[in-house]
């Protein structure tokens, strides 16, 4: 078997010589064929780096990403199976190559300590006893702007506008506040400060700063006169019937009044035009208009 080999390479040999010598010089030189192989490589650019989108809406953390060239994925960071939505707030992040996930919570709650943690709101501050600007800028901590803070007058008798106060904001304090401290600050929340200008506050809402514009109030009786003494306390009684008719000498109307056909009472604004005049309010007590540090005010004195 070994021997058949060697002769049929040998005669492979021959042959191969023969198409090689010298007798064939005369024939045509055949055609050389190059052939060439190209190999192609596909090559994946790498994504250019994104900063940290913590605190960022997702909405906006999202494009940043994608527009880096990264695929990204979202999951409710709280526990729940709620779909995060384009409002809600980045606050873990997973970032691969080429790809990042975003954990978010709701718009305005509190990132959890742990991803998955439950679901927690910032809640309002305790404000009373606090000046008006103070009051503002620890509300504004957890969430609530100014245009989210309505005012009110702690008094019946005495008006406190917005305007009031934001030209004085440090002139105004806190009284009462709604909600209560350690309420959940939740989207859509508003909230109400009672205001007094400066002094004390009072014991309740609702009151009135001078007893005597209540419409209830009942003034106390006039002393009476011991009956002793006879000129003397005639003389007396003459002085005081004097008094009285003084005072009964209001006619029970305003001399001046509000377009809308009310009486002015002390603290509210006063028109140009009446500076440096007087009234009466509606208990019968004369006011006068008068420039303050505040503006053009009714005043008792």
């Amino acid at each position: 078997m070994i021997r058949g080999r060697f002769i049929a390479f040998g005669v492979f040999g021959a042959f191969l010589l023969g198409a090689c010598s010298d007798g064939d010089a005369g024939a045509e030189p055949k055609e050389t064929v190059t052939v060439t192989a190209t190999a192609t490589a596909t090559v994946t650019a790498e994504p250019e780096r994104i900063s940290s989108q913590k605190g960022e809406a997702l909405e906006a953390a999202r494009e940043t990403a994608e527009d880096a060239g990264y695929e990204v994925s979202v999951h409710n960071a709280n526990k729940g199976d709620a779909e995060p939505s384009g409002k809600w707030k980045v606050c873990f992040e997973e970032i691969g190559y080429g790809t990042v996930d975003y954990g978010a919570v709701r718009e305005g709650a509190l990132c959890p300590k742990k991803d998955g943690g439950p679901l927690a709101w910032p809640r309002i501050p305790d404000v009373t006893g606090k000046v008006y600007a103070k009051a503002v800028k620890a509300l504004a901590k957890v969430g609530l702007d100014e245009d989210d803070i309505d005012v009110e007058s702690a008094y019946k008798d005495v008006s406190v506008s917005a305007a009031d106060v934001e030209e004085d904001a440090d002139g105004y304090k806190v009284c009462f506040q709604s909600p209560s401290a350690g309420k959940d600050v939740k989207p859509g929340t508003e909230a109400k400060l009672t205001l007094v200008e400066g002094g004390s506050c009072p014991s309740g809402k609702g009151t009135y700063k001078d007893r005597k514009n209540d419409p209830d109030y009942t003034p106390p009786p006039p002393p009476s006169n011991s009956g002793s003494g006879s000129s003397t306390g005639g003389s007396g009684s003459s002085g005081g019937s004097g008094g009285s008719g003084g005072a009964a000498q209001w006619n029970g109307q305003c001399e001046l009044t509000s377009p809308a056909g009310n009486c002015y009472q002390a603290g509210q604004f006063c028109a140009n035009k009446h500076l440096g005049m007087q009234t009466h309010n509606s208990a019968g007590r004369i006011i006068y208009c008068k420039e303050r540090a505040d503006g053009q005010r009714w005043n008792y004195s």
